[in-house]
């Protein structure tokens, strides 16, 4: 039996193997939650290939470092992001077409945090949320690994708390039936979402304010509507004339916390939360 290396003694790597090597890479998707849309981070490539499309932050694996350590690397130099949630593996994509360069394979991650200035850098001119239901032609195989990113984020969101991580600590069921609509691309029933999410038992009420909306600016309106609802008032601020006015009396929305020990349970029991 041939032998399938050289052995250079002194030499950094000193494992020389006959077998062809190829590049490796790492692409990160990073959705946040704004504007009540779903968004994903993007840049746009200043060199070739496929200069000036807009791609995933991301770039080759040195030597010395990890993949996890690599997507970091990428992620900062490309966007200035310093991401408030773990990076999570989604896969590897290793079409050995994927990319015209060389024989290139990718390892994609994918996290998911609050909205955040970015700015391009390095070999990116710029970066730039998007709008998951309105993305730009992408570079590269980069369509597929959204479409992965997008498959597993809605799987997760029925067993891990993922969605209230785009919320804030503090939030009204229809800001969460909002966030969920738009990860899941469909609508709910309002009273039904309302009761199947409370009979979970994962929510708590949090003490303080409750936030008043106005028969005149409901806080129901979609995006897509040209009218754009103005910030909700807390209670104590809406007081007066306001509540005055003709039409149906004002609404309360009752602001709730994810109870993380219960979800836990509920994961741990095998349940998986339906909407």
């Amino acid at each position: 039996m041939g032998t399938t290396h050289a052995y250079f003694p002194g030499d950094p790597l000193p494992y020389h193997y006959k077998y062809e090597h190829m590049a490796v890479t790492t692409d990160c998707v990073i959705f946040t939650y704004e504007d009540w849309k779903l968004k994903v981070l993007l840049v746009r490539r200043g060199g070739e290939p496929c200069k000036g499309m807009w791609a995933f932050p991301g770039g080759f694996l040195r030597n010395d470092e990890d993949a996890g350590t690599g997507a970091l690397r990428e992620l900062r130099e490309k966007t200035a992001l310093e991401p408030s949630a773990p990076l999570v593996q989604l896969g590897v994509f290793s079409d050995p077409d994927r990319d015209p360069r060389e024989r290139v394979l990718t390892i994609a991650w994918y996290a998911l945090v609050k909205p955040s200035q970015v700015v391009g850098g390095d070999d990116a001119e710029e970066a730039a949320w998007f709008a998951t239901d309105d993305l730009p032609p992408l570079a590269f195989d980069h369509a597929q690994i959204f479409d992965a990113a997008m498959e597993r984020l809605r799987r997760d969101i029925h067993f891990q708390p993922v969605g209230f991580d785009l919320l804030d600590e503090e939030f009204t069921l229809p800001d969460l039936q909002r966030l969920y609509e738009a990860i899941l691309g469909t609508s709910f029933d309002r009273r039904n979402f309302q009761r199947k999410i409370l009979a979970s038992g994962i929510l708590d009420e949090a003490a303080g304010e409750e936030t008043l909306f106005l028969a005149e600016n409901p806080c129901l309106i979609y995006p897509g509507n040209e009218k754009r609802m103005p910030e909700p008032l807390p209670m104590a601020e809406a007081a007066g004339p306001q509540r005055q006015k003709k039409g149906r009396p004002g609404r309360t929305g009752t602001h709730y916390r994810l109870n993380r020990q219960r979800y836990e349970l509920m994961k741990e029991d095998g349940n998986k939360q339906e909407f």
